[in-house]
């Protein structure tokens, strides 16, 4: 087609590029012939923009169709997987299905996961939680103690204390296991901050006991609250708190009897073969839990006979 002809702007008569108007003799307009040009062009293009905005319009529904399936398949994946099995699963004629990242199954959705990806988001906040509320008890105890009365100290910590020991007991039934082992180790620290409160304000006139036997008993008993507390609870970090908690229990009742390296000598042996039944009691049981219980009296129990063997040696 011919570029070079357009109709004047003046008269509408024919004209081109070289000799103007035929009309009115106007002289050649180069803009007037380039609005004619694009306008032709605009024309030509507005059809091939109609079939491609069809032609988006139908793939943005298919997509919005499959992924509306893909998202509703989905969820009965990942609600079969958190169903207990009840029997067999049917074979399925084909590969497996991906499960993982793309697929819209989300991967911690899978057999035997301790907490889904909304309860590990859970955990996340009561494990800060925790360790936000024993800062804040030691912080109570150590710098705020003298603001308040006996009476004020004993409820605030005995509240303290039962909080952090009741947490976990929830925590468990929700599936937060590692919450509840979080906030166990929280209440049990609480448990030997309040040995330590009790002697600060004189309870029952322990103030005036020697430091190492009160520290001894402090120790031992924060053992036995983290066994009974173990058993009841069915956590694993109550048992490795009672196994730190009782190591220096003999030792600090022997400080203050002046026994000489011949008696320390006993002492340390006394520890070692705490830890040997400690040993004899993990022994044939398997778990990552039982492994570290070992390998921890284990070094318990080389050191106590390193040293009992350092006291038996003076004499």
């Amino acid at each position: 087609m011919d570029d070079t002809r357009y109709p004047c702007p003046a008269c509408g008569a024919p004209a081109d590029l070289s000799a103007g108007c035929s009309g009115c003799r106007r002289a050649p307009d180069p803009t007037a012939a380039e609005v004619v040009r694009l306008s032709r062009q605009v024309a030509e293009l507005e059809p091939e923009v109609e079939r491609a905005r069809r032609a988006y319009t139908e793939l943005a529904g298919r997509l919005t169709a499959v992924s509306r399936r893909r998202a509703e398949l989905a969820a009965v994946v990942r609600a079969g997987l958190a169903a207990p099995v009840v029997a067999r699963p049917v074979s399925l004629v084909g590969p497996p299905p991906f499960i993982g990242p793309g697929s819209g199954v989300a991967a911690g959705s899978r057999p035997g996961a301790a907490e889904t990806s909304t309860r590990t988001v859970q955990g996340l906040l009561f494990v800060l939680g925790g360790l936000l509320l024993g800062t804040a008890a030691v912080v109570f105890t150590a710098v705020a103690w003298a603001a308040v009365g006996v009476a004020g100290r004993a409820l605030i910590l005995a509240a303290f204390t039962a909080l952090a020991l009741g947490v976990p007991l929830l925590a468990v039934r929700r599936g937060l296991r590692g919450t509840a082992e979080t906030f166990a180790a929280v209440g049990l620290l609480l448990v030997v901050l309040d040995g330590y409160a009790a002697w600060s304000v004189d309870l029952a006139g322990v103030a005036g006991w020697p430091g190492s036997r009160y520290a001894a008993l402090v120790g031992g008993a924060s053992a036995a609250v983290a066994v009974v507390y173990g058993r009841w609870s069915g956590l694993t970090g109550p048992w490795f708190a009672a196994l730190l908690a009782v190591q220096p229990a003999l030792p600090l009742l022997a400080a203050e009897a002046g026994w000489g390296a011949a008696g320390w000598a006993m002492v340390l042996l006394g520890v070692a073969l705490l830890n040997l039944a400690v040993l004899a009691a993990l022994r044939g049981r398997e778990g990552v839990a039982q492994f570290v219980g070992r390998v921890l009296a284990g070094v318990a129990q080389g050191t106590a006979l390193l040293g009992a063997a350092g006291c038996a040696a003076v004499p």
